[in-house]
């Protein structure tokens, strides 16, 4: 959320891994697909600010998946940087006939890449969606970026606001009912019951009306040019978050899908997706403290989620033997849970297998203090220090309990 959503459609992995390496380090969200009909999936699914697609794909090829994007007039807006193996012009011709907006040919520089992607990515941003009543049917007015891991942050465009220092108690807890929910609506029913339990339903109406009107003008005024009934609409009876993007939801969804491809042996596409998702995770989900039910219960699986993923993404890493990754993920998941029982003896493997048996020592004796603490008797903590493993595991990382 923070950065530009860069999707790489390639399918030769040595391409992909550069392409994910050079445009991460220059902070941008990368995901993969590695066939045409996977990026298209991926478009609807994730939407990209800029492509980087390759001519020659199995299947669905480059130029096809390109010849499909602009007959689409939403998918027609973003970006694509073609790539191709050969350097005749006539490969050159066809990508740039049918839509790509520039191409760069293998072996490529990925310096170069990289600046040809920031390129594609400042022209977009200068050319901005039309105004109303010039668009056409199949346009979307610009993505609302809400940021809620660790901060809270509306964003559009350049423009951007603080909700939690901008919005009152109550618009606050308004905002994080329709964060916590995933389905981004709440019922009014629901929203008047929270905010006025001893009001009558007339009253209660009379004071939705009034605080989503506030809010709606406190976003129209802060992120001038704005139409906030384009993102804050009431649809039978329900309240919506439309046309945005929620950091919160997208790391979510991002974690399922790298578990699902762990679970399925696909163990590079799941780092990469595990690496996209952790790039959202800046802290825990904010709108949690701010009075809603439904944001509180969120935040609860929000932190278990992380915790738990923290744990398949180090075991991953620790899987091709990046041993100092995989322990700092564990010791900031630790900030969250320092008694978490599976961070800490997943933590002291990985320092085994360094060969850091002080650093292991170490982790042992913080896990001890962290449950005393918490208040465990003595007993039961002896007991939790008693069956720690001695050495690294020997059934590979992803294998081992």
């Amino acid at each position: 959320m923070d950065n530009p959503h860069v999707l790489i459609i390639e399918d030769d992995p040595s391409v992909c891994e550069l392409l994910f390496s050079c445009l991460s380090k220059a902070g941008y969200r990368v995901s993969i697909a590695q066939s045409g009909e996977a990026g298209l999936s991926e478009i609807e699914e994730d939407p990209p600010e800029a492509m980087v697609l390759d001519l020659n794909l199995p299947g669905m090829n480059g130029l096809d998946v390109c010849r499909a994007m602009r007959r689409d007039p939403w998918m027609s807006r973003i970006p694509v940087l073609m790539l191709t193996g050969q350097a005749e012009e006539d490969d050159v011709v066809a990508g740039l006939e049918v839509g790509a907006d520039d191409y760069m040919t293998k072996p490529f520089s990925p310096k170069l890449l990289t600046a040809r992607v920031k390129s594609l990515l400042r022209r977009r941003s200068s050319n901005p969606i039309p105004a109303e009543g010039t668009t056409s049917p199949g346009d979307l007015p610009e993505s609302l970026m809400v940021k809620t891991l660790g901060r809270c942050e509306l964003r559009v465009g350049n423009r951007s606001l603080s909700w939690t220092e901008e919005f009152s108690p109550a618009q606050r807890q308004l905002m994080a009912m329709l964060v916590g929910a995933s389905s981004g609506k709440v019922s009014q029913e629901e929203v008047q019951a929270s905010l006025w339990p001893d009001s009558t339903s007339t009253r209660a109406r009379s004071s939705f009306d009034s605080l989503l009107s506030r809010v709606r003008r406190t976003l129209d005024q802060a992120l001038v040019p704005f139409d906030s009934k384009k993102y804050l609409t009431v649809k039978r009876g329900y309240l919506c978050l439309e046309n945005s993007l929620i950091d919160a939801h997208e790391f979510r969804r991002l974690i399922r899908k790298a578990t699902l491809q762990v679970a399925g042996g696909e163990l590079w596409p799941a780092e990469i997706t595990f690496s996209s998702a952790f790039s959202l995770w800046r802290g825990t989900f904010v709108p949690g403290d701010f009075g809603s039910d439904a944001a509180i219960v969120f935040q609860d699986e929000l932190e278990q989620l992380y915790l738990d993923s923290s744990q398949t993404f180090a075991r991953l890493l620790a899987q091709n033997e990046r041993y100092q990754e995989a322990a700092k993920l564990l010791r900031d998941a630790l900030r969250y849970e320092p008694t978490n029982d599976g961070v800490v003896r997943l933590l002291h493997s990985l320092c085994l297998a360094q060969e850091s048996p002080g650093k292991a020592s170490q982790v042992i004796k913080q896990y001890s203090e962290a449950l005393a603490r918490e208040n465990f008797p003595a007993q039961d903590i002896e007991e939790a220090l008693q069956d720690f493993p001695k050495a690294k595991p020997d059934q590979g990382w992803l294998n081992h309990d």
